[in-house]
C-alpha cells in the first residue's frame, strides 16, 4: 500500500517541483495551500489531492508531511502533525532523500543559477542520460521545473539563502558568482558578507570528485579560488587563461555567435538563442560542465543552440506596436543587467521599467544600489514592496527607493504607484515602439497577464 504524503504549502515554486517529482513515485499525494494556482490546477488532473486552506483535518490520515519554508512553525497542520508523531520533513530534507545514490551536479549563485540550472539539463536530457532534474524556473523542457529520471546524474538548482545548499552530497558544483544578498540579520549569515563567501567555500571544497566549475570573471569567485582544495575548471568572456575562453563573435541581440576555446584551443563556434553577455556565461558553465562528464560536442553544441530560455527571464510576452517583456530580477545587479541589455537591443526606443522590490531585507540592505541599476530606464514606475514570507521590521519602504531615484535623475518620469495606478498610467500613456518591462520574482508577474488583458479587451 502507497504512503499518503501531503505538503503544507504545496503553490510554491519549490513545493511544485518536488510535488511532479514525487508523482512518479509511489506516493499517494495530496497538499494545501491558502489559494490556488495554474500549475496546481496541472496537478490535480495529474491526480494530486488538494486542499484550498490549512485545516489540521486535512494531515490526519496522512503518513508523511512535507512543508516549505514559507510555513510557520504555528501553521495548524504542522503543529499538528508533529503532536501526532508524524514523519515530517522540511522540503529541502525531503529532497535530499531523493538526490541519495546519484552524482549531483549542484548549481549554486547569486544570479543565473536557474538559467544555468536549465541549460544543463536540457543537454543531459536531449543526450539520452536521463537525469534527475529539480529546477527553481519553468522552461519549455519541465513545465513544473523538475523531471524523475532513471540515470545517475541528479542536476540540482540549490539555495544559498538558508544554507541549504550545505545539506546536499554535491558531486560536482557548478558556481555562477557571488554576490551581496540574503544578508539580513537575522538570516544565517548576519549580515555579513564574509559569512555568506566562507559557506560558498564550504560547499565547494566538499566536492566529492575534488572539482568544481566556476566563473572566472565574478571577482568574489577570482579571489576565493586560491583558498579552494579542489581542481578548478574555469569559465570566462573575459580572461583567455580559462580553461574554457568564449569570445562574443557576433551580438544580434536576441541571439548570439560566439567562438569557443578550451586551454586555449579553439574548439568551434555555436549560436544561443538568448540575449546578454550574462547567458554566454550561463552556456559556459553548462558546456564546461557537459565536457566534464564527455558527452559529445555535437549533442552539447546542437543542445546549446535549441535552449530556449526560463520563463521569466527576459520573455518577451507581447511584440507588435509595442514589446512587453516579463522578467525576474530581484538584485540590483540583476536589474541594471537586464535593462543594459534592452537598451542594447531597443537602442532608440522608450523604455518603461514597472519595478516591484522584493523582500524588505533585501531592500534595506541594498537600497542605494537600487536607484543606480535603474538608470537604463527611461520611465521607472515602483510598486510597493512584495515582502514573500517577511514581516516589516526595518522601517523601509519603495517609497524611499522612489526618493532616492528621483534625486540622481532630473529628467526621468520616477513614479511610485500601487498596482491599479500603474496599470492605469500604461493604459493611457503607452505609445507606438515602447518597451514595458515587468520586473520582480513576485506578485508582479500576474501583474503583466492583467495588463496585457486589459489591452487586448480596450
Amino acid at each position: 500500500m502507497s504512503k499518503k504524503v501531503h505538503l503544507i504549502g504545496i503553490g510554491g515554486s519549490g513545493m511544485i517541483s518536488l510535488a511532479n517529482l514525487l508523482l512518479n513515485q509511489n506516493f499517494s499525494l495530496s497538499g494545501s495551500d491558502i489559494s490556488i494556482n495554474e500549475k496546481i490546477e496541472k496537478l490535480i488532473e495529474k491526480g494530486i489531492y488538494f486542499y484550498l486552506g490549512h485545516k489540521k483535518e486535512n494531515i490526519i490520515d496522512k503518513d508523511i508531511i512535507i512543508y516549505s519554508s514559507a510555513i510557520k512553525e504555528e501553521n495548524e497542520e504542522l503543529d499538528y502533525a508533529k503532536k501526532l508523531n508524524k514523519e515530517v520533513y522540511h522540503r529541502v530534507d525531503f529532497l535530499k532523500k531523493l538526490t541519495e545514490n546519484k552524482k549531483v551536479i549542484g548549481v549554486a549563485g547569486t544570479h543565473g543559477k536557474t538559467t544555468t540550472t536549465s541549460i544543463i539539463s536540457h543537454i543531459f536530457d536531449k543526450a539520452y542520460l536521463s537525469p534527475s532534474i529539480y529546477i527553481g524556473g519553468e522552461t519549455e523542457d519541465f513545465y513544473f521545473g523538475s523531471k524523475l529520471g532513471s540515470g545517475e546524474f541528479f542536476i540540482l538548482e540549490t539555495d544559498e539563502h538558508d544554507k541549504s545548499f550545505l545539506k546536499f552530497e554535491i558531486y560536482l558544483p557548478v558556481i555562477t558568482n557571488i554576490d551581496k544578498d540574503h544578508l539580513s540579520f537575522d538570516g544565517p549569515y548576519k549580515g555579513d558578507f564574509e559569512s555568506l563567501k566562507k559557506s560558498f567555500i564550504e560547499f565547494i571544497n566538499r566536492s566529492l570528485s575534488k572539482k568544481v566549475v566556476l566563473n572566472l570573471d565574478d571577482p568574489v569567485l577570482r579571489e576565493i579560488k586560491d583558498f579552494l582544495n579542489v581542481q578548478v575548471i574555469s569559465y570566462s568572456i573575459l580572461d583567455k587563461s580559462a580553461t574554457f575562453f568564449a569570445e562574443i563573435k557576433e551580438d544580434k541581440g536576441l541571439s548570439q555567435v560566439v567562438s569557443l576555446y578550451k586551454n586555449k584551443n579553439f574548439i568551434k563556434d555555436f549560436i544561443i538563442h538568448l540575449p546578454g553577455f550574462m547567458n554566454v556565461l550561463n552556456s559556459l558553465a553548462a558546456i564546461a560542465t557537459s565536457f566534464e562528464f564527455n558527452i559529445d560536442k555535437e549533442t552539447i553544441f546542437k543542445n546549446i543552440e535549441t535552449f530556449k530560455g526560463v520563463k521569466r527571464r527576459f520573455e518577451i510576452l507581447y511584440d507588435k506596436s509595442f514589446t512587453v517583456i516579463d522578467d525576474h530580477a530581484d538584485h540590483p545587479t540583476e536589474i541594471k543587467t537586464t535593462l543594459s541589455v534592452a537598451r542594447k537591443i531597443y537602442k532608440n526606443r522608450r523604455i518603461i521599467l514597472v519595478l516591484e522590490p522584493h523582500r524588505y531585507s533585501r531592500v534595506f540592505n541594498l537600497k542605494d544600489e537600487y536607484p543606480l541599476s535603474v538608470k537604463d530606464a527611461d520611465i521607472i514606475i515602483y510598486l510597493p514592496i512584495d515582502p514573500a514570507d517577511e514581516l516589516e521590521t526595518l522601517g523601509i519602504n519603495a517609497e524611499i527607493l522612489y526618493d532616492k531615484t528621483k534625486v540622481i535623475y532630473k529628467n526621468k518620469e520616477i513614479y511610485y504607484f500601487d498596482k491599479k495606478s500603474a496599470l492605469d498610467y500604461l493604459m493611457k500613456n503607452i505609445k507606438k515602439e515602447d518597451v514595458i518591462i515587468f520586473m520582480g520574482p513576485g506578485k508582479i508577474k500576474n501583474l503583466v497577464k492583467e495588463f496585457l488583458s486589459e489591452f487586448k479587451s480596450s
